[in-house]
């Protein structure tokens, strides 16, 4: 590599170390508050580095691959697969923008094999983009899912030319390339199924086999039973038919004891993850019951240990539970009896990610608690749905913490001046407007805009490493995924009763106040009877965006003042008249500006304590 893209990556590397939590190590909380600015600081300075570098060295290049020799083909190569690689993911935005450059120069000299080979990591960079929208409906991801196989299926596609292409390596991207072309989700479990099945047949057929015997045909066919097996849909809406469960049944059976055997010769127990798609299709075949798999579900999850780290560990501590959480949301009848096994669940997996090492650069890790806040379930004494992902926030992305007790902050202090003003302001929620008594009706405000503000970026959960670990601007596909927080904030929210009153802010606090602008298309202002609050959330989260959170990613940044002249600008647009017209009072201003700084100390005094 070229001391350039060592220098991004080592800036990469170190932008998320000084993004993640920090220990005091004994020191005050002033120099902690202090380290947390230098920490800032260098962050910023390694952002504006980076972007030098790639503006200097790396789209120079891009913009003219043609005219690039083999050696520094090579090197960008070389230099993507260090951005993203199984176990460490620094920057998949940037991986992807290198193998798009040389997937259009390999069309544009008639490269086959680069065509081929670019298609299919193009194809994995955009399957891990595919892997951030967890829980979205299809109608959102559609589109994510289609670009993804499409590279895979027009690689794929040359399984036609398959004999006259004589090269290994080519022809393992072909096969390994249709075999991706499951990958993802799928409108019915069924079309997943009879993909995979067809890679089957195409993977056991002697012709391929013949042809190029040196490639690893065993684990291809294991690798794709895997697949099979994990294509068992658990939404009680999906019903697999007769013929699914046949086919899956199968794939799982073969994974289940080849994984058998395996544990056997290290005297160990079977995978978790094999065993629990043995008791499923079991249960879906009518061999057992739905409490009996429950019961089996949670003996292999009592069967974790919460200081093994392993791959099967995480996924039975973290992923096994939101399976377990799905059942029994989809069937209540089944949760009576285990609210404290749950509630003990919940526990574990909290303590599990607190001490789990490297952390933050982990995916796998993410994966599985995406897959956990998608499902969770909230008992009567558990921790609450919001209290659970604001401590996956603290944990993981301290900034997105810090910023939105901020927010908090900030429309708790305007509230607080609106109500004092305008008792009946909002009145248009219902549970406030049946309030009489005006104190109670007061603090009942204050509660709730300090609740919203805390939640109202809680979808950024799913793209935490582009807000966490992100070493230079986004790019505009980047900044277009970033969107769809509102999208996940609100469909999380809205299907826990403790956090449902906060989904409205969630969804709607990037939008303008006049509908002309902003995100997401579906939040229609005046048809949402929380709006008032909506408005209040989203001048103040603007704000703080502009001044603080923001400008690392958009390169965009203001000083507080500006920032509230250009809100008054915006005023009838962007922002609600009746926020807006407040903003004319210095003092009022000068309120907002210090909500800002005592949500900030509160929010590290929170962090430090924490340790």
């Amino acid at each position: 590599m070229q001391s350039y893209q060592e220098e991004y990556i080592a800036n990469l590397r170190d932008i998320a170390a000084l993004a993640a939590r920090k220990k005091p190590g004994g020191s005050s909380f002033e120099a902690y508050q202090e380290k947390l600015k230098d920490n800032r600081r260098l962050i910023e300075q390694k952002v504006e580095r980076n972007m030098e570098l790639l503006k200097v060295h790396l789209f120079p290049l891009l913009d003219h691959l043609l005219e690039a020799d083999g050696k520094e083909v090579y090197g960008l190569q070389e230099f993507a697969g260090k951005l993203f690689q199984v176990g460490e993911e620094l920057d998949t935005g940037l991986f992807c923008q290198i193998h798009q450059a040389l997937l259009n120069a390999a069309r544009l000299k008639k490269d086959q094999k680069g065509m081929i080979r670019e298609l299919y990591w193009l194809g994995l960079g955009r399957h891990n983009r595919c892997s951030k929208l967890l829980g979205l409906d299809m109608s959102v991801v559609e589109n994510y899912m289609s670009e993804m196989r499409l590279c895979f299926t027009e690689a794929a596609a040359y399984l036609k030319y398959y004999e006259k292409i004589d090269d290994l390596e080519t022809r393992g991207y072909m096969i390994r390339s249709r075999a991706n072309m499951s990958l993802g989700e799928f409108s019915r479990a069924s079309e997943k199924i009879q993909r995979v099945k067809q890679t089957l047949q195409i993977l056991q057929d002697r012709y391929y086999q013949e042809i190029a015997p040196d490639l690893p045909w065993e684990k291809y066919i294991f690798m794709t039973h895997r697949q099979m097996a994990d294509s068992i849909s658990y939404n009680r809406h999906d019903v697999m038919s007769p013929e699914d469960i046949e086919v899956i049944m199968e794939s799982v059976y073969i994974v289940y004891q080849t994984r058998v055997l395996e544990a056997a010769k290290r005297n160990d127990r079977p995978p978790v993850q094999a065993a629990f798609s043995y008791y499923s299709i079991s249960y879906y075949c009518g061999l057992d019951t739905l409490d009996g798999l429950l019961g089996k579900m949670e003996s292999l999850m009592d069967s974790t240990d919460v200081m093994d780290f392993s791959p099967e560990n995480m996924y039975g501590l973290i992923s096994l539970p939101a399976f377990y959480c799905q059942y029994l949301r989809q069937y209540p009848e089944k949760i009576e009896g285990r609210e404290k096994y749950i509630e003990s669940l919940y526990q574990r997996i909290l303590d599990y990610v607190e001490v789990f090492p490297d952390a933050p650069e982990n995916e796998q890790l993410f994966l599985y608690l995406r897959q956990l806040s998608n499902h969770f379930l909230e008992t009567e004494n558990s921790i609450s749905y919001g209290g659970f992902l604001l401590k996956l926030l603290s944990r993981f992305a301290p900034d997105i913490y810090m910023q939105s007790y901020m927010v908090a902050r900030a429309a708790t202090a305007l509230c607080r001046i609106i109500m004092e003003e305008e008792p009946d302001f909002f009145d248009d929620i219902d549970f406030i407007r049946e309030l009489k008594n005006p104190e109670e009706k007061k603090q009942t405000v204050l509660h709730y805009a300090m609740k919203c503000g805390l939640l109202h970026d809680t979808g950024k959960i799913n793209f935490i490493n582009l807000y966490f670990q992100s070493g230079r601007q986004w790019f505009e596909e980047e900044y277009e995924m970033t969107c769809l927080h509102t999208v996940v904030g609100n469909r999380c929210l809205a299907q826990r009763a403790s956090t449902r009153a906060c989904a409205s802010i969630a969804l709607g606090h990037h939008s303008w106040y006049d509908g002309s602008h902003g995100y997401p298309d579906s939040y229609k202002r005046l048809k949402c009877p929380y709006r008032q609050m909506v408005d209040v959330v989203g001048l103040v989260d603007w704000l703080e965006n502009v001044t603080e959170a923001q400008c690392l990613y958009t390169g965009v940044k203001m000083s507080f003042d500006e920032a509230v002249l250009k809100a008054i600008d915006l005023e009838g647009k962007r922002f609600s008249p009746l926020l807006t017209a407040r903003l004319r009072d210095d003092r009022i201003v000068k309120e907002l500006r210090e909500a800002f700084k005592q949500g900030r100390r509160e929010a590290c005094r929170q962090l430090y304590e924490y340790e």
